[in-house]
Formats: structure tokens, sequence, C-alpha cells
């Protein structure tokens, strides 16, 4: 039988989730929920659901997405999860950290199952470097990630009219892009965050947001995570260099592609060739397969059904967002930069 699922939200990655659950088995779309109805029934039609404004059409359905803005997960949360409803809320949980927390312990206090949309962490490309570094490399050392976009469409408009055409504030960058690549750092490195976090983040005047934030996190067994967002830049970039003290592995999370680098000697010739070194290079087959957000959305189902830990994945979820907080924290105290208007 299929599960009875509620969207809420029908903006860009509302009906992103709307198609994988169209085509998605052991699932259906019930109802799509949207504030903007003609929005909702467009989104709906993906999937021949029902759709409306009010969230309370979602609380028949046996589980639920949330991908309102960010600012109101909170509020939807508290609701449906105290309805013991599980839910599927797309990143950031929230904004702010303390929400995020109640969130979290809500659904330990309920009994509810609560997931973020950390889409990376179903990557084929990271599952298979998490299945090389089990099984060879060993955890990581230090880790590399570059998250670079080119601006959304209205900032666009406003660097191009200046001051006629200012953005209102919208989500930071930092809980938009890098808290994936923290969210990865965590995972990869076998080991919790301790807590340091230094960076800085520059703030655009004419979108009065934060758009590129840069960090460094040490990670518990000494291993550092260095990470780049940006959503002003020329080009799409999504890197993720993985060095263990056996290899260096790095992926393309665009291309889905990974090589592997081992290190085998040091040579000195006599001639003028002078020093080199010797590497080896791997390209090992990328064996998982599919689209990321649709083994988002089967991890899920996997959750409400039973044949997932609900504890182990909310014990996942709340490092990635403290440690942002924190980036944002000291950016606040003196790091943040602004271009002059």
């Amino acid at each position: 039988m299929s599960l009875r699922l509620a969207l809420i939200g029908a903006g860009r990655m509302g009906a992103h989730h709307a198609r994988v659950v169209s085509q998605s088995p052991g699932v259906a779309l019930d109802v799509v929920i949207d504030r903007d109805a003609g929005r909702a029934e467009l989104v709906a039609s993906l999937g021949g659901a029902r759709h409306g404004t009010d969230c309370d059409l979602a609380l028949g359905c046996d589980a639920a997405i949330v991908a309102t803005n960010a600012e109101t997960h909170s509020d939807v949360a508290a609701t449906l999860l105290g309805a013991g409803i599980p839910l599927l809320v797309e990143k950031p949980l929230s904004p702010l950290l303390g929400e995020a927390r109640l969130i979290v312990e809500a659904s330990c206090r309920l009994g509810v199952p609560v997931s973020c949309g950390f889409v990376e962490r179903f990557n084929p490309v990271v599952r298979t470097a998490e299945r090389l570094m089990h099984e060879d490399f060993g955890p990581a050392l230090h880790l590399v990630a570059i998250r670079h976009s080119p601006p959304p469409e209205a900032p666009l408009k406003a660097l191009d009219h200046g001051d006629a055409n200012r953005v209102l504030p919208g989500l930071s960058v930092v809980h938009d892009l890098l808290i994936h690549d923290v969210d990865l750092a965590l995972r990869l490195s076998a080991g919790g965050w301790t807590g340091q976090a230094v960076g800085g983040i520059w703030a655009s005047p004419w979108t009065a947001t934060a758009e590129i934030a840069d960090c460094t996190l040490l990670l518990a067994g000494g291993a550092v995570a260095t990470c780049s967002a940006s959503r002003m830049s020329q080009r799409k970039v999504r890197s993720l260099s993985v060095a263990t003290e056996r290899a260096m592995l790095e992926l393309d999370l665009l291309r889905r592609t990974i090589t592997v680098y081992q290190h085998v000697g040091h040579l000195t010739a006599l001639d003028d060739a002078g020093y080199r070194a010797q590497t080896v290079m791997d390209l090992p087959f990328v064996r998982e397969a599919g689209e990321p957000l649709a083994l988002q959305l089967a991890h899920f189902l996997a959750l409400v059904r039973g044949d997932a830990d609900p504890e182990l994945e909310r014990v996942s979820l709340l490092g990635p967002h403290e440690a942002v907080a924190a980036l944002q924290d000291q950016a606040i105290g003196g790091l943040a930069r602004a271009v002059p208007a």
C-alpha cells in the first residue's frame, strides 16, 4: 500500500519534490499546499494530487515534505509533528539554531521521525567515497569543499540596476549552500565538531543578504575542514577533496565522478629532471546509482515505515546547524565584510 504524502510549499524545491514523488514507488502525492493557490494547483498537477492553501489539509496524510520558506519551517513542523506526521524538512530545519533544536526535540519527545534535506548525503559519488574510506583509506584528515553558484535572477537585476532594484533579504548562503559541505565534513571525518569555527561572510549591499562565506572547522580527532560557498560566481562548482592518511579523494559532485590519488614515492634524478613525486591515480567505478533527491526520499520513506533508525537520523541533524550558527556569530562579531554601495 502506498504512503500518502503531503507537500507543503510549491516553489522551486517543492516542484522538484513533487516530480520525484510522482516517479517513486510506494508513495503517492496526496495534496500540495501553498499560500499561492495557483502555484499549489500547478505543482499538484504533476502528481494528480489535491491542492489548497491550508496546512490542515496535510493532517490526514502518512507523512509530509516541508519546502516552504525556511523562516516558516519551525511553525509548520510544530503543527505537523504534534499531529504525529513524520517530516522531511528542507534544509535548514530553521535559520535559527534554537528553532532547529526545538524541531529535533519535538521529534524525539513525540516519537515522530524527522529528517532534513541534506541531499548531498545521497549523492552516489559521496556514497562511493564513504565506502572507499571505510574499506580502504580511513577517515578524513583534511577536507576542502567548494560550492559556488551564479547569482539568482533577482540579485542579478539588483546588480544591474543598483539601488533601483534592491532585493528583500533572503536565506543566507550559509544556510543555503555552505551547510551542505559542513554536513559532509562531519560525516566523512568520523567524528563530531569541536565547537571551533572561523571564517568570513560577505553581505551584498544590493540584496542585504550574505552571498559569500568561507570557513574553517576543527573536527573531532583533529581533522580540519575548509568550506567555501558563493552565490556570486560566474560558474557552478561542486567539488570536494578529502585527504586521509593513505589517499586523496577528489569528488566532482556535479559530474558524479571520483578520482583517487596515492603517493608512492620520491625520485631524485641526477639529470635535469630534478625532484619528482610519484603518484598513482585511480578512477573508481561509482556503482551506486540514482538521483540524490529520489534516494533521499527513499530513505525518508524507510524512516516512516520503521525500516531505518529515527534516533540515528535525529543525532545527525543538529551538528551542521550548530557549526554554521557559530560561524555566523563570530562573523557578526567582526569578520563580516560588505562592498560599499
